[in-house]
């Protein structure tokens, strides 16, 4: 059912109980841990830090944080879609600690058998017909998107890879040029052999409406699709094959194109129902091959599938994930067919000291453990509709919640002067909510081409009742910043 907005003006939403007790801290205070930032952390980060007032975040446990005065928070970011099956997993801490006992690391020019078990059970999360068998471990998914770059451009024997705008694949060396986002581009970072495609955003992009998405969020402005197609799909993919033409003379010159399961830091970005389908079978007329950047969106956190590609119908040649695939240990994949590891390991040597470190990799497979046997993605999809239903309740009650969007706990809500214009709100506006917000016990992302953007993708361990928590809270927040209660100009930039 839908977790309709509760709180009133006078009543504060209450925090569903949690019986673990954190431990003492006894560690640097916060005034010191944030003068140390300062000084020798990369000051991008320290810009970037969420909140005025930030917490010192200490300890965890499952879907909760806590800061150094014992107080409890509900993490609905999941260290930026990252944290899983729940912070400080018992299973994954388990796995861990026995592995440290046993071996720590051997790199993986030797044999360890951790690393074995962990391919073989990843390999078993892919679809059987998927085509995809042969995996590459390493640590991150700008590594991960870099290594399928690599693979595009050997197997092919081109170089033009393809994307798609306000997309986001890193912020390495190679794969900057794929992130099609302003904030994380750098003026002096040459772009050679990288295109974008027109995003298929039935928000605001050209086309699309009321019909056009799969899920329990849909658009304000309404479409003419029919239940069995979508014509906005039809239009996105006329502009993709009009880019690869003009782009590849001839028909040759494609090596591949990269698109995500859902878009990321764009806010759960939806392509329209079908979209992929076609993009892909253009890609394969052109000789590309196609990768799925799964990093964000892996591992049942869209509620009906394991993997994205497959929340799509597609059969994507190259695959990369990262973030939920360890709990938060520094670990990331791509998997690929025979034949294009094949190639790729005739055109050079590929290597990883960490790839497939013994550590990782027991953390990895503990990690994919754990998701089955807690039944984390029909968690992903009874939750998230939650979620989502109530985001549809607030955007009716609030004008300037210009869209909701998502599918299992990989969430959006855009905010706007309102529904009638969509013209994105102030970042400052988005920060002074979300400040009021983690007062009221809440830590939510942020991101979207605009910043005016809430994410919200929590572990998969999240309730029922948290849902009906955040709701009402903010529901709360909102009616605040409707009535003019916040203290906005303490958030304007100086």
């Amino acid at each position: 059912g839908t977790a309709a907005p509760v709180a009133t003006a006078d009543v504060t939403p209450t925090m569903p109980p949690c019986d673990y007790e954190p431990p003492t801290y006894d560690g640097p205070s916060k005034a010191e841990v944030r003068d140390i930032r300062a000084a020798h952390v990369n000051p991008a980060v320290a810009r970037q830090t969420f909140f005025k007032d930030p917490p010192l975040f200490v300890a965890g446990k499952k879907q909760w944080l806590y800061d150094e005065n014992g107080t409890r928070y509900l993490d609905l970011f999941g260290g930026i879609c990252t944290v899983s099956v729940g912070h400080c997993h018992d299973k994954i801490n388990g796995a861990i600690e026995d592995q440290m006992s046993r071996v720590t690391h051997t790199s993986n020019v030797f044999l360890h058998p951790k690393l074995s078990e962990y391919a073989k059970a990843m390999v078993d999360k892919f679809p059987k017909d998927s085509g995809l068998s042969v995996v590459y471990f390493c640590n991150s998914g700008s590594e991960a998107n870099d290594l399928a770059m690599l693979m595009a451009r050997a197997y092919t024997g081109y170089l033009n890879i393809v994307g798609l705008r306000r997309a986001y694949h890193g912020a390495s060396a190679a794969n900057i040029a794929l992130t099609a986002m302003p904030l994380y581009r750098h003026a002096s970072q040459p772009i050679v052999n990288v295109s974008y495609a027109m995003s298929p955003d039935v928000y605001r992009g050209l086309w699309g409406g009321d019909h056009c998405r799969d899920g329990p969020c849909q658009t304000l402005r309404s479409c003419d699709c029919p239940p069995e197609g979508c014509m906005a799909t039809d239009m996105y993919a006329d502009q993709f094959a009009d880019h690869l033409q003009t782009m590849c003379p001839a028909g040759k010159g494609l090596a591949a194109f990269i698109a995500e399961g859902m878009g990321g830091m764009t806010a759960a970005l939806q392509a329209p129902k079908g979209f992929y389908k076609k993009a892909f079978e253009i890609t394969k007329s052109y000789g590309g091959v196609n990768i799925m950047d799964e990093v964000q969106t892996g591992f049942g956190r869209l509620g009906t599938h394991y993997w994205g590609f497959e929340y799509h119908g597609v059969k994507p040649d190259i695959i990369t994930t990262a973030k939920s695939i360890g709990n938060g240990f520094p670990l990331a994949m791509c998997a690929t067919t025979p034949e294009i590891a094949t190639a790729f390991a005739n055109s050079s040597l590929h290597f990883n000291t960490f790839g497939g470190n013994a550590i990782a990799s027991a953390a990895g497979l503990a990690t994919l453990e754990a998701i089955d046997e807690e039944n984390l993605m029909e968690n992903s999809h009874v939750v998230g509709t939650k979620f989502l239903e109530g985001f549809n309740s607030l955007r009716e009650k609030y004008d300037f919640i210009g869209d909701c969007r998502g599918k299992g706990l990989f969430m959006a809500m855009e905010f706007v002067e309102s529904q009638s214009t969509n013209k994105p709100i102030p970042n400052f506006h988005l920060n002074a909510m979300a400040e009021k917000i983690k007062d009221y016990g809440i830590i939510i992302g942020k991101g979207g081409l605009y910043l005016n953007c809430f994410r919200i993708q929590p572990p998969l361990s999240v309730t029922e009742e948290d849902a009906e928590f955040t709701i009402a809270v903010l529901d709360k927040v909102f009616g605040e910043y409707k009535d003019g209660l916040l203290d906005l100009e303490s958030f304007r930039p100086k």
